[in-house]
This record gives C-alpha cells, sequence and structure tokens, in this order.
C-alpha cells in the first residue's frame, strides 16, 4: 500500500490566543506541525507529504528545511532529497492553502494530480494534531486497505471535553 499525506496548516489559530498559529508553537523541542508529521515522514509507505500553508507564511520554509535536513532514510526512501523519478514530487511540498480547511486540501489535492496513481491512497491529518501515534496510523492503514471507500480514524469519546 502506498499513500499521500495532505496536511492543512492554512489555519490562523485565532482560538489558541497566541501571536503565531498553534502548529508552530514549541512542544517538547520540536514545533507542533513537526510532530504531526513525523509518523507519516518515517513511513516508507508514504509517498509524499504536501502541506498547505497560508500564502504569507514565513514560518514554514525553516521548519521545512530542518525537516528535509532530519528526515531518516526508511526502507524505500532515496536518502538525496532529490527523488530520482523526474515525475515524482518531494517528499515534503507546500502548496499555498485556502481561507477554509476544505480549500487546503483541495488545493492539495490538486498538487498531487499526476503524481498519485489512481491505486494510491491519500490521508488528511491536522497540522494541529501532534499526537497520533503510530500504531493508529497503522490500524487504520490495516483497515483501509480492502475498502474500496476510504477510512476515518477516531476515537470513542464518552464525556464531552470543554
Amino acid at each position: 500500500m502506498r499513500y499521500w499525506l495532505i496536511m492543512p496548516a492554512a489555519g490562523s489559530g485565532r482560538r489558541f490566543g497566541a501571536t503565531s498559529p498553534k502548529q508552530y508553537a514549541p512542544l517538547e523541542g520540536r514545533t507542533v506541525i513537526e510532530w504531526a508529521l513525523s509518523p507519516f515522514l518515517e513511513d516508507s509507505r508514504c509517498a509524499g507529504v504536501v502541506v498547505a500553508t497560508p500564502p504569507d507564511d514565513r514560518e514554514w520554509p525553516r521548519i521545512a528545511a530542518r525537516l528535509a535536513c532530519a528526515q531518516p532514510t526508511a526502507p524505500g526512501r532515496e536518502s538525496s532529497p532529490v527523488r530520482a523519478a523526474a515525475a515524482a514530487p518531494p517528499p515534503l511540498t507546500a502548496v499555498a492553502g485556502g481561507e477554509h480547511r476544505s480549500r487546503s486540501v483541495r488545493l492539495a489535492l490538486e498538487a498531487l494530480a499526476g503524481h498519485a496513481a489512481a491505486a494510491d491512497w491519500v490521508l488528511v491529518h491536522d497540522a494541529a494534531r501532534p499526537c497520533l501515534g503510530r500504531e493508529d496510523l497503522e490500524r487504520l492503514l490495516e483497515r483501509i486497505a480492502a475498502h474500496p471507500l476510504g477510512g476515518l480514524l477516531a476515537t470513542a469519546a464518552a464525556d464531552t471535553l470543554k
């Protein structure tokens, strides 16, 4: 199974109350978005990542450069940031996102046109969600592998959290 990741990261995080969006908040030596990307960048089944950022984003280029230098060489993945196949996008690329999450996802999907194969999956994971465990990702991929339409990873909650 091969999949692509779309990560919406164009939100301003107004409700977060900080001067910068929550995806760039520091968390245990990294930013929130770095933690959110981590399980996907370390998975050799992930063909590439498209991050939808605000059009005027000044933080993302610095983080992308750091990630490119630190990206592990997983089986089936080249150590060079330059891919062998000219048609393949780099493992980590960015597009200008939209005003709403749905528009950001659509713009990222358009960036995958011509790169993703019909049999590939496309996962969408929000940049401000840093706590995806590798075992949860594995469980999702196992369950959707034979499904014709897709899946949703969720955790049942007994109570409402406020």
